[in-house]
């Protein structure tokens, strides 16, 4: 008995025709499986609103991404769609395939040998197309169509496809209201650095982790995820979680929808270990999401019993005709600014300025910034973030080890020998801390040689 004749109801059509047809059904629903991995970012929707092709998609996210397919899609879905294919797309038919891909190599004498190999091996894809949802899919034009549109959604950048995704969502008050603060919060460099990947799927099912990882994030946010379906789908999106995970899609996200952030005004490092007592310190004040600035001010405090200041450098940010204005230098403090009078910054992230301390005692302090203003032309006045930074206490040191390079040689006996009896060493020349370099510093080093 012939092949065709085992198969119940088969279509009166010739062997080879058949086969086509099988070959251009089983291409397509790789494709699928490429085509529901697209639809897979989408939001989940209740089962009544859900879709064929989007419940495909949910129930096969991380299959239908595949790149090696990828170019055929648009053509096998046009396929699919004629009659004379449509005819022969039924579960009976998909499921010989299935079972025996080496048929199609029978009738179809150029199809691909990859192709067959991966209907033999790939469980995935063999689940697939058994699935019977995935037939039925494959028997509907609409679907098939709603798929395709879909498909197209997901090729936009990634903002974009979020902002078509989310259109009503990102209408609500109370969701604009706090979406600049929790963007910026997530954009922030040091934030960024504390999410794994896993910290937003965890967020989803305690909302009180997020908290944890960041401190700052608005209360309001975190009730929302506990109580609020629509805000707890947004986080759960994948798309959503890798957009949250990169800065410059943040950015873009935050453009799309007019989202202005405050200019962010940072001391730089955050956190920093003192260096020890007659070292230098440099930090930089930074500023980050400035736009159309032509001008800033402020002032940082510092302890003056464990820093004194030493310089002040602009750097680059601003240029221009710059308008010199004198740095103010008082105790426990200095004042610093510029201004451009013919352009405004063309960057908005940059250096305002560098600043150099001299370290009195190795301790822990505070370094804090205060009456920042960041401002344009026309006498705009930018809303201001501000972040601090600490200094913290260094680790006991070994003072024998006089040029701290984790060892105790003959550089460090010469260059204590080397100040021997002046009144001007360095302070880590007087190893033993008594005000003079002398025998007692040399001896002192040398007991602790070879450690």
């Amino acid at each position: 008995m012939s092949f065709c004749k085992k198969i119940k109801n088969f279509p009166k059509v010739n062997h080879k025709t058949f086969l086509k047809h099988f070959f251009f059904l089983s291409v397509i629903s790789i494709c699928f499986i490429f085509s529901a991995n697209a639809f897979s970012q989408e939001p989940s929707q209740t089962d009544a609103e859900t879709s064929l092709a989007q419940k495909v998609f949910e129930k096969y996210r991380t299959l239908l991404l595949r790149d090696d397919i990828q170019a055929l899609l648009p053509t096998i879905l046009e396929e699919i769609k004629k009659p004379e294919n449509q005819e022969l797309l039924n579960p009976t038919t998909i499921t010989v395939v299935v079972d025996d891909p080496d048929l199609l190599k029978i009738f179809v004498p150029d199809i691909d040998d990859e192709f067959i190999t991966l209907l033999k091996d790939d469980q995935e894809i063999q689940t697939f197309l058994r699935d019977a949802d995935v037939q039925a899919l494959l028997q509907d034009p609409e679907a098939i169509e709603e798929l395709a549109a879909l498909l197209e959604t997901s090729e936009l950048p990634l903002a974009e496809r979020i902002v078509e995704r989310y259109q009503v969502f990102f209408q609500r008050e109370d969701i604009m209201e706090l979406l600049p603060g929790i963007l910026a919060e997530f954009k922030n460099p040091d934030n960024q650095a504390l999410l794994q990947p896993n910290t937003l799927t965890l967020t989803v099912e305690n909302p009180d982790h997020l908290k944890e990882v960041l401190p700052q994030i608005d209360d309001e946010f975190i009730r929302l995820l506990k109580e609020d379906a629509e805000v707890k789908a947004f986080i759960s999106d994948p798309d959503v979680q890798l957009l949250l995970q990169d800065t410059a899609a943040i950015d873009e996200l935050a453009a799309l929808l007019n989202i202005k952030f405050p200019v962010v005004v940072r001391i730089v490092p955050a956190s920093v270990e003192s260096p020890q007592a007659g070292e230098r310190l440099v930090i930089t004040v930074d500023i980050a999401d400035g736009e159309g600035v032509s001008g800033y001010e402020g002032t940082i405090q510092f302890d003056p019993t464990a820093l004194r200041f030493v310089s002040l450098a602009h750097g680059s940010y601003l240029s221009g005709e710059l308008l010199p204005i004198s740095t103010k230098v008082e105790e426990n403090q200095v004042s610093f600014a510029q201004i451009s009078v013919d352009m405004t910054a063309d960057a908005t992230d940059g250096t305002l300025v560098t600043i150099t301390f001299e370290v009195l005692n190795a301790k822990a302090s505070t370094l804090t910034l205060s009456d920042v203003i960041i401002g344009g032309f026309g006498g705009v006045n930018f809303p201001v973030t501000i972040e601090n930074a600490e200094i913290l206490e260094p680790p006991p040191t070994r003072p024998w080890d006089v040029n701290r390079d984790g060892r105790v040689n003959i550089l460090d006996l010469t260059f204590v020998a080397s100040h021997f009896g002046k009144e001007d060493a360095p302070p880590a020349a007087d190893v033993n801390g008594d005000g003079r370099v002398n025998i007692l510093d040399l001896t002192l080093v040398a007991s602790h040689f070879g450690e």
